[in-house]
């Protein structure tokens, strides 16, 4: 059995056990010179989600599965899932045009003038500097999780191993376990879902999957290995500033975990405060993906968020 009918079948289980079944493109970006995966889930408002890294799409599945009134476009990022790699692996001189075009690039593939947009992690990061570099394409952003590169945000701790080159090499040369899996997941402040059996054993079995059988973590690692030093973190041209969170104009919901390594409640709402238009949602111990703590919280909140006019979100969303 090949590694992509592995992961296939992984993913066909995840989907079956959320209740979907997505529609499969392959969208070519144009300005990227490369092509990605997209899932397509329901009907209604466009909105694409971009996973943090490394991660894949179908992680949101359960969120798509409860969902109404939203057309879910589930992207599998350059180089992760079943999508193919960048053309060149983003260094800090290009990663923050690399995500603005790739915004661009998904909008005009899938023949769209405008759409929402939820990220997670670095997809949060997309996200932001999608809505801030496309002000008129973006019609509301939901950032589930702490994004990165924000004020105050702190990297996971398994980037700086990964930045350090021989334990990097030794990592991502490990074989892949259940253990293994589940031990990422507590380190990223899961571990109370996971002791009380709110993470479904197929996602489980397909987070285990995609480390396993598909090019995601040795993609992301590149990535992250080219855009920071061990001693040093990140680039700071990386970083989004007071003025490019200014331009972002679309309304952002903010949905954060108490338990959320690379940032809390402390720091969504430092985040909120530089944001035209922002709420942020507090949930008491979510971690860094809070879907999987809180599958129905964040479909609600999604439904409401992107649904929901401009007039209803003021109203009804939540205040830092």
């Amino acid at each position: 059995m090949t590694t992509e009918r592995r992961y296939r079948e992984a993913e066909g289980r995840l989907f079956d056990d959320a209740g979907i079944t997505p529609r499969e493109h392959h969208v070519t970006l144009r300005t990227l010179g490369t092509q990605c995966r997209v899932l397509e889930v329901g009907s209604g408002r466009p909105v694409l989600f971009l996973p943090g890294g490394p991660n894949a799409a179908a992680t949101w599945a359960y969120v798509a599965g409860r969902t109404r009134g939203v057309r879910w476009l589930l992207v599998d990022r350059p180089g992760t899932g079943l999508s193919e790699p960048p053309r060149e692996v983003p260094t800090p001189a290009t990663l923050p045009t690399f995500v603005e075009a790739l915004v661009g690039d998904l909008l005009d593939g899938l023949g769209l003038d405008r759409a929402g947009i939820a990220g997670s992690s670095f997809g949060g990061y997309c996200a932001l500097r999608g809505a801030a570099a496309h002000p008129d394409r973006v019609s509301a952003v939901l950032l589930a999780g702490c994004p990165a590169f924000v004020p105050g945000w702190t990297a996971p701790s398994f980037f700086t191993l990964l930045r350090t080159p021989l334990i990097g090499r030794l990592l991502l040369s490990l074989p892949v376990t259940d253990a293994s899996a589940r031990l990422g997941l507590r380190q990223m402040g899961h571990a109370r879902s996971l002791a009380e059996g709110t993470i479904s054993a197929p996602m489980l079995d397909w987070v285990r999957t995609w480390q396993r059988d598909t090019e995601t973590m040795r993609h992301d690692a590149a990535m992250i290995v080219a855009c920071g030093t061990r001693r040093d973190g990140f680039a700071p041209e990386l970083d989004l500033t007071a003025s490019t969170l200014g331009a972002v104009r679309a309304p952002v919901r903010i949905q954060i975990g108490t338990d959320d390594v690379v940032g809390g409640p402390e720091v969504a709402a430092r985040l909120a405060s530089l944001l035209p238009d922002a709420s942020v949602e507090t949930w008491e111990h979510a971690g860094h993906l809070p879907w999987l703590d809180r599958p129905l919280e964040t479909a609600a909140g999604a439904e409401l968020h992107f649904g929901a006019s401009s007039a209803e979100r003021r109203l009804r969303s939540p205040r830092a």
